[in-house]
Order: structure tokens, then sequence, then C-alpha cells
């Protein structure tokens, strides 16, 4: 099939082999420093580091005392123009921004970033609520707990951990099928607003237990170097006393909100915001497990996610002069999603790595 994209990482040390031995020839950038990101981009392209191919999406965030982990601050319009104006130079093709920028400069950046070709995405910067930010412009979403923000009048301030204790709390209360419910979904519609959801990131805040072995790592956790397996019975976020069930109910309900919005049609991309290319098999593992059919849970973490960054002339799918990004499974995912974790063989722009080489080189027992 296919090379997988993974729609939300981060580049650091070693992704590289992470995400190429897990069939992930494509990934999309959403924050980074900008020097070592276009290194690793050029490295990666020429050959010279195994790694996946690199889009970008600029960072962007107001200065405070939450801001995010970026050396690019826009507290005005001046500052915003220079930063998008530099990102596009560099080649960025989207801009990313973050919880604590002013509401009032979305606009005025998504125009910005329009008028260079780019997309605007990111979190819904405090202040605001989803309904405003795509209004605003915002050609994505990140993340699924913004969508049940939307619905969370009490949570004033989205830059604080209540992001995302106050969803695990009260998600289980918002019915996909309610009128304000499906009042937003139109909006999405009509505004073709794509959505990011990481939902393995909510799987492991809600549902993990300390001293348990994680669901979402349980299917890799055995071939990991013991340093690393150590990490996934850490456990999520504190659970409060009596809300054990609740917080469960949050993240099924969570899956319930991603069927309804695929049902309506919305645009949805696999990123993972976590453990390099392991993580994209849970996230799309999840995808299913909501209900949406192994063979669309397929396409959109592969030609989907091309169409999303317009280059689904290049790669996307397996055709005629298209760049030679392909990967070999023991097994049918399109019948049994979980199959995806048995990539076998990966071809990125025509080079080939036997998957078990690439797992005995990083410290990761082959299947």
């Amino acid at each position: 099939m296919p090379g997988l994209w993974d729609m939300h990482v981060h580049i650091q040390p070693n992704d590289g082999l992470l995400n190429i031995a897990a069939g992930v020839t494509s990934v999309r950038d959403l924050a980074n420093d900008t020097e070592t990101l276009l290194k690793t981009r050029d490295r990666f392209n020429q050959g010279t580091e195994i790694g996946p191919r690199i889009v970008m999406a600029g960072f962007i965030d107001g200065r405070g005392p939450y801001q995010g982990p970026t050396k690019i601050f826009a507290d005005n319009e001046e500052e915003a123009k220079k930063a998008v104006d530099d990102y596009a130079r560099l080649g960025y093709v989207q801009i990313k921004v973050y919880s604590s920028l002013k509401p009032e400069l979305v606009p005025k950046i998504a125009k910005m970033a329009h008028d260079h070709g780019m997309r605007l995405s990111g979190h819904v910067p405090a202040g605001m609520i989803a309904e405003q930010f795509i209004r605003d412009g915002a050609d994505e979403m990140q993340h699924m707990n913004f969508v049940f923000l939307n619905f969370m009048p009490q949570v004033k301030d989205t830059r604080t951990p209540a992001r995302f204790t106050e969803v695990a709390a009260h998600a289980a209360e918002i019915d996909p099928a309610s009128d304000q419910v499906k009042a937003f979904i139109h909006l999405i519609q009509e505004h073709k607003t794509v959505l990011d959801p990481t939902l393995s990131i909510f799987e492991g805040m809600f549902m993990d237990r300390a001293g348990v072995m994680s669901d979402g790592y349980a299917a890799v956790a055995d071939r990991m170097p013991a340093q690393v397996r150590r990490g996934f019975l850490y456990g999520g976020i504190a659970v409060p006393d009596g809300m054990d069930q609740r917080y469960r109910d949050s993240f099924n309900q969570m899956l319930k909100m991603l069927k309804a919005l695929y049902d309506a049609g919305i645009p949805i991309v696999a990123g993972t915001d976590s453990l390099a290319g392991f993580s994209l098999h849970r996230e799309l593992v999840l995808y299913a497990q909501a209900g949406i059919p192994a063979p669309k849970v397929l396409q959109l973490a592969t030609l989907g996610a091309a169409r999303v960054m317009k280059r689904d002339q290049e790669v996307g799918s397996i055709a005629p002069g298209k760049l030679a990004d392909v990967i070999l499974v023991d097994g049918d995912p399109s019948t049994q999603i979980s199959d995806i974790y048995k990539v076998k063989t990966v071809v990125k722009d025509g080079v080939v790595y036997k998957v078990a080489d690439l797992d005995k080189a990083i410290g990761v027992k082959p299947l």
C-alpha cells in the first residue's frame, strides 16, 4: 500500500528511523526550531539520514506565562506579518498558532497566510472558542479537546491544564447528536475545516492508569527497550476520586464525536503528537474502533493527507509517475486494521528498507 502520513509530528533525533520503520514515509511537522528542522529535512531529502519527507508548518504564539516552545512570537500585526513572511520565504506551507496568541490577530494571520498560499491551523487561542476560530479563517484545528471545549463556557483559560481536565470531566455530557453540536458540525462543513484529532493522546490522558500497561502501547510494549517500556506504565492525568468511569466515558465520547464528524464529511487527518511511528498505528486503530471503515481509515492516512497538503500528484497512492513511497504489510489492514503494525518492507524515494534491520538499529525487537 502507499506509505503512511503522520500529520502531527515534532521531529526529534531518531524519529526519522522510527517513522520509516513504521511505514511512515511523509510527515507534517507542526512546530519545531526552524534551523534544526530545515537541516533535518535536508538530510532526509539528500539521503544522508534515514527519515520521511517533511512538510513544514511555522509556529507562532503570543508572549506570556503559558507561551509555547518557540522563538517566534507575535503580539501585534507587525510581528505577525514578519513571522508569516519569513516562514513563507523558507518554504513552509502552513502556519500553526497557539494558545497564547491574541484572538484579534487570528483573522489577520489567516489573511497573511492565505495571501502566501499557506494554510492556517492550530490550537484555539485562549479567549475564543472553536466556532470563532473557524469563522476567523482557520483551515484546520488540532486536537479533539478543542471541539468539546467549544461547548464548555466554564473553561475560561484554555492555556491551563483545564483544557484537559475539564474535558475529561465533562465530555461525556456532550451529545454529538444534539442540535448544538449539529450546528457546529454544519459550520465546519460550510468552511471545509480539517480536523487533526490526535485521539491517541487523549486515550493516554483519560484511560491510562499508573502501574497498568497503556492500552495505546500494549501491542508493541514487549518489543521496546526497557526504559521506553517503563514509560508506558506511568499513567495519564490524575483521576479524582469517583471519576474513573467518567474519564473513560469521556474518551469514548471522543470516539463517538469523531464518527459523527466523519459521517458529516468533515476531512480528518491522522496525526499523533507522540511517539514517532508506533503512535500512528494506534491512532488508526482508534479511528476504526470509532466506526470508520478500515479502508477509509487507510485512505485518510495516505491519499487523504496528501490531498490536504496538495501533494497528491506526487504521493498518497501507487500510480505511474508518482514518487516511489510504498510499504509492504504482512496482512490486510483493509479488513483487520491492526495488521498495520505488521509493516515488513518500506520504500521511500525508491530506496528499499527492511523493517527488521531498522528495528535492530534502534533497539526495537523485530516482529
